[in-house]
Order: structure tokens, then C-alpha cells, then sequence
């Protein structure tokens, strides 16, 4: 008896040809019902929705939990990691030196 070749159906993709796992990042190691998981995974969800290239994407952050947070959403964007209260500052900066990239700072 002859048997067909099954295949797994193709994960579906957004309008650059990225699945959601592309916008995915490492596990978290925040709190259970921590509010950054929460914020993450919604920000996995808009980046894929609006076919946002992860590459053009920076993620400055500050210190604390929300330093831990870009390692959890956009592997294969760019992240930095501030001092106290300069969040903005080198974003601006960063910004200014590439107008092609979209900033998110965390």
C-alpha cells in the first residue's frame, strides 16, 4: 500500500514573509504575571502585524527589570542598556545618527 507524503502546513507569515516566531526573543526569567511579559508579547504582536523589520529596530533601555526586557522580544534587533535616566538621551542620539532605524526605548 502506497502512502502520501504528508507535510506540516507552512507557518504563517506577515507581509515581509517573517512568522512570529522572528520577532520572538530569549525566555524570560521576569517574574510570574510581571506586566513587561505582558507588554512584550504585545509588542511581538504590533512589530509582526505592521511587518516591521526586526534589523531597523533599536531597544535602549534603562536600569532595573526593564533592562532585562529587550532580551525578551526581537532577538534580532539591536538593544542597549543605559545608565539611570538616559534612556532618552541615547536614543536620541542613536536616532540622530541613523534616521533609518525605529527606536523603542523600554
Amino acid at each position: 500500500m502506497a502512502t502520501t507524503p504528508t507535510s506540516t502546513p507552512a507557518p504563517k507569515t506577515n507581509r515581509i514573509g517573517l512568522s512570529v516566531i522572528d520577532y520572538r526573543g530569549g525566555k524570560t526569567t521576569l517574574c510570574a504575571g510581571c506586566g513587561h511579559n505582558a507588554i512584550s508579547e504585545r509588542i511581538i504582536d504590533a512589530m509582526y502585524e505592521m511587518g516591521v523589520q526586526p534589523e531597523r529596530v533599536i531597544k535602549p533601555s534603562g536600569i532595573g527589570c526593564s533592562s532585562k526586557s529587550p532580551a525578551y522580544f526581537m532577538s534580532r534587533s539591536h538593544s542597549f542598556n543605559s545608565v539611570h535616566g538616559r534612556m532618552p538621551s541615547v536614543a536620541t542620539g542613536a536616532m540622530l545618527a541613523n534616521r533609518r532605524l525605529m527606536c523603542l526605548g523600554v
